[in-house]
């Protein structure tokens, strides 16, 4: 049970969530800073003001918590730039934070009360996030103003939150209470489970772990694919780097670009895997199928790019459909509940296979959803794989082949035994 705080634990939770805000957001923004000066200083020898790389090292902290860039038109030499909007979410660095918010929520374990914590982590960010934006904004380029006060804060705060909710209670000596708000947490989850309704309930467990299970492997086995791709084509991931002619430090911060960007990456390798694709600019595509694309952007990753047809083809697809069968198989033991609440093998198998293709489909759609991006101007506005696509395809994809493996997935281990009533 939880015990109430006086004002004073209070007044700890509260100091304890913002210093941890302030030192997160603080550390961020003082090693781009480091990068930007050392390129002002060995890259460029200093023969611009100071104060414009660290303006970049905010426009760089902000777009890191997926805050939008405005660009204002230009002119390179004798060609016309037209203005344009950088949004993006690199997954890599969203993770990075969301991951120290959620270390910041685990240390407010010995709190009565929890909401001082998420406070004190709300207000720190985001007022840090407002003089970063002061001092960094110029006419030229500048985050999108609404997108800077709230992004980066609820990106934080969801760490905090659910590090404090959710994350693993740390051994002591001391036996805590826990949080009124991890009670409550706990109180609402026990009274979901018996709203629901019985066919939600038979299907959650199984659906959710086979789809989640599907997604986690199928990004696991495109994490090696693109491993392997950056080793083959490393010839021209060289000459990328070698046309960008950034320097020392010009070269180090595209590779942590690219860091910052390997989950996107690693997505945008799934979806070709599966069949469905993506996209570089408007009307281009990479699938199987073949590839068609226009300019592109030197971004030394692309050179693994396949160009034209691919001699494996919709063959490639078998990967995906062996995912899901093994991910259907594996929570056999979880299927207990959905067989015996159906009527018949042929109705859980059905149901399994329609709830399981759903949550993969849907997580993948979800993945499209926050990977697009726009990079440049003009057809440079659309990057990255159509969410309806992908959910259409994903879900044609893992529903039949979650259907027949249900058929062994969902069949009972033993047979039920007889009610006592019965058996008198």
């Amino acid at each position: 049970m939880a015990k109430p705080a006086s004002d004073g634990t209070r007044g700890v939770t509260l100091l304890i969530g913002g210093l941890d805000a302030i030192v997160v957001a603080g550390s961020v923004l003082v090693f781009l800073v480091a990068g930007t000066t050392l390129s002002w200083w060995l890259d460029s020898g200093m023969t611009t003001d100071w104060v414009s790389s660290f303006r970049i090292a905010g426009d760089i902290w902000f777009a890191a918590h997926g805050v939008g860039l405005n660009f204002a038109a230009s002119e390179l030499g004798t060609l016309s730039i037209p203005a344009f909007v950088f949004s993006a979410l690199p997954l890599g660095s969203a993770l990075l934070i969301f991951s120290l918010g959620w270390r910041g929520g685990i240390r407010l374990y010995g709190s009565a009360d929890l909401w001082p914590g998420w406070l004190g982590a709300l207000l720190v960010y985001g007022g840090f996030s407002a003089l970063v934006l002061a001092l960094s904004a110029t006419e030229q380029l500048s985050a999108n103003p609404v997108a800077a006060y709230f992004l980066p804060s609820l990106l934080y705060l969801s760490g905090v939150v659910s590090g404090s909710l959710f994350g693993s209670l740390p051994h002591s000596a001391i036996k805590l209470n826990l949080a009124s708000e991890r009670v409550a947490g706990r109180v609402w989850l026990e009274s979901l489970n018996s709203k629901v309704h019985w066919v939600v309930r038979s299907l959650a467990s199984p659906a959710l772990r086979a789809g989640t299970g599907f997604v986690f492997a199928l990004q696991a086995v495109s994490a090696v694919v693109l491993a392997v791709l950056v080793a083959v084509n490393w010839l021209g991931v060289i000459q990328l780097y070698e046309q960008l002619q950034g320097g020392v430090f010009g070269g180090l911060g595209s590779t942590l670009l690219q860091l910052a960007f390997l989950p996107n990456l690693t997505f945008f390798v799934s979806t070709w895997l599966t069949g469905v694709g993506f996209a570089i600019g408007t009307a281009s595509s990479v699938s199987p199928l073949g590839t068609a694309l226009g300019p592109i952007p030197t971004v030394p990753v692309f050179a693994t790019i396949p160009a034209g047809e691919s001699a494996v083809g919709m063959l490639i697809l078998v990967l995906p459909a062996l995912i899901a069968l093994l991910a259907t198989v594996a929570v056999k033991k979880h299927t207990g509940e959905a067989r015996h609440n159906f009527a018949t093998p042929l109705s859980s198998s059905i149901a399994m296979g329609l709830s399981i293709g759903f949550v993969a489909a849907a997580e993948m759609a979800l993945l499209a959803l926050i990977t697009r991006l726009s990079i440049g101007p003009g057809r440079m506005q659309d990057v990255g794989a159509d969410p309806l696509w992908v959910f259409v395809w994903i879900f044609l994809e893992v529903a039949p082949v979650a259907f027949a493996a249900s058929f062994y997935a969902a069949k009972p281990a033993a047979p039920s035994p007889i009610p006592e009533h019965l058996k008198r």
